[in-house]
């Protein structure tokens, strides 16, 4: 875990460098709760906390409340319900802990699945009660009949949205979530929830520990508790005590750098990052942890990296197309797009690849999506190829071989690889990588397009290692009293590829153990 600076002196991540104390404390406030981080896990665990009882204050380093993304996960909600949709809990924690290859916490997604439903009924009925609609995103987000796939590309009708409309951004820019988060936010001041925003957690303080301690008994579970949080705003440093504990809501790893570096570098080959702008997302909590002896988790990240390509212009959605990388040859399975298509792109060769498709792609989308097209007219799709096509965000050859030129790739393989493809889509069947007939789309008939497959990332969730109660551990799996961790700086749930069989699944998380959390800790 050692790095080299340029003069050549070994040095130290900064999670593994116990900080100098901090001295120079000018103030001193005493709270029930302190909650570190504003975003859709921290407004939910304050406003909980609170409601339940306690006296709670939550900090936040940029000026205002964090709200990405457009969906809510969540399991057996009423809404649900009402649309007849009939959800296997057991099957969903079965398919969820799959997706982790067993590293994770089973008891971890349990709670979720169980849990996710009522705690969703209740934010939509104070939802309800403020005025803010709320709407399944079943023609979006979750494709509608996915569910009856098999079990490797099986998508449940779980998302969410606090919106009746398709957009996912309001009128303001911001994302849909923002509606929730800000009604959380509101809620959580209404119960006297204190929120300090230019705020910075700085470190933890823990009894028995580290620069606040002599570390006695640290590896025999006996180590102190955590009593509160150092920060530091406009005017200072100042001690936040938590007479019942600290909970760490401060995001995923995906702002910084060197986290990804460590551990996951295939991150770094992403296109872009839409949601962490220079100096967030920075695994604060995972550093703080470290200091006072928590653990980190014991898998490696779950990035959450999707795709965009040609078909969210006509209809917010991805499909199936022949995908080749810049040799002109076919490399992955091409279904679900992310992540076995971003994922497969990220470690392609040149990290670029193409879809394929020819003129028939009106026929081949509603062939793979006939619910979600079934309003999306020929003429529409046209239209919509055809301006991309003039704005160089799709390339268009009348033969495969001015295609070949257009992207760059030998012209031979790819006429080779486009030969093999249409075998299997001829016959129904892909020896290769088991994509199923209903997205099997030929490449025969002139003009040929091709689109970048891109690979955004959205968040990279990794934290701490916690308990069946999201409580803190250390690294011989005893809790460590007082600390907490929910949201993207919770360890234990997500490992190595992000399940998009839950569609909404991180920030359902994040709302069922907000509240779970919140609500506990204030009970004691």
């Amino acid at each position: 875990m050692e790095k080299k600076q340029n003069n050549g002196l070994r040095t130290v991540h900064p999670w593994q460098a116990q900080p100098q104390p901090i001295t120079n404390i000018e103030r001193e406030e005493t709270y029930d709760i302190v909650v570190v981080g504003a975003g859709i896990s921290g407004c939910v665990a304050a406003h909980s906390a609170a409601e339940a009882g306690a006296k709670v204050i939550c900090v936040e380093k940029s000026n205002d409340i964090t709200a990405n993304g457009i969906d809510v996960g969540a399991i057996g909600t009423k809404l649900q319900k009402e649309a007849g949709i009939q959800l296997d809990k057991d099957l969903i924690a079965r398919l969820l802990y799959q997706w982790g290859q067993s590293q994770v916490n089973y008891n971890l997604i349990r709670t979720y699945v169980d849990k996710s439903g009522e705690i969703f009924d209740y934010y939509c009925d104070l939802a309800k009660s403020k005025g803010l609609k709320v709407s399944l995103n079943s023609q979006n987000t979750a494709r509608a009949d996915w569910d009856t796939l098999e079990d490797r590309f099986k998508q449940f009708r779980t998302a969410h949205k606090f919106s009746d409309d398709e957009r996912h951004y309001r009128e303001d820019g911001k994302f849909v979530n923002a509606n929730f988060v800000e009604m959380v936010r509101d809620a959580a001041k209404e119960h006297g929830v204190v929120f300090s925003f230019n705020t910075k957690a700085e470190q933890l303080i823990r009894e028995k520990y580290g620069c606040y301690g002599d570390g006695e008994n640290q590896n025999s579970g006996n180590g102190g508790r955590v009593t509160g949080v150092i920060v530091s705003d406009s005017s200072g440093y100042k001690i936040l005590n938590a007479t019942k504990g600290v909970i760490l809501a401060t995001g995923d790893i995906g702002g910084n750098k060197e986290m990804l570096e460590c551990w996951s570098p295939i991150c770094l080959r992403a296109d872009r990052n839409a949601y962490a702008p220079k100096g967030f997302n920075t695994g604060d909590g995972i550093i703080m942890g470290m200091w006072i002896g928590a653990a980190r988790s014991r898998c490696y990240p779950a990035p959450i990296i999707h795709a965009v390509n040609f078909l969210p212009l006509a209809a917010g959605m991805d499909t199936s197309w022949l995908t080749v990388n810049r040799e002109g040859k076919r490399f992955c399975c091409e279904v679900a797009w992310e992540p076995m298509v971003t994922n497969a792109r990220m470690n392609a060769p040149g990290n670029k690849a193409f879809a394929i498709f020819d003129s028939n792609y009106p026929e081949h989308a509603k062939k793979q999506e006939p619910i979600k097209f079934a309003s999306v007219s020929a003429s529409e799709l046209h239209a919509k190829v055809e301006k991309a096509v003039q704005s160089g965000k799709i390339f268009k050859g009348e033969t495969l071989e001015e295609l070949a030129e257009a992207i760059g790739v030998p012209a031979d393989n790819l006429r080779k690889t486009v030969a093999q493809y249409n075998k299997y889509c001829d016959s129904g069947f892909d020896p290769e990588f088991g994509v199923p007939s209903r997205f099997l789309c030929s490449v025969k008939d002139g003009p040929f397009y091709a689109s970048l497959i891109t690979s955004v990332q959205l968040a990279v969730p990794y934290g701490l290692h916690v308990d069946d109660n999201s409580q803190v551990c250390d690294e011989y799996d005893n809790p460590i009293p007082g600390l907490f961790a929910v949201g993207n700086v919770q360890g234990d749930f997500l490992a190595n590829s992000y399940p998009v069989t839950v569609p909404g699944l991180n920030h359902g998380r994040c709302i069922t153990f907000g509240r779970l959390v919140g609500q506990a800790l204030a009970k004691s």
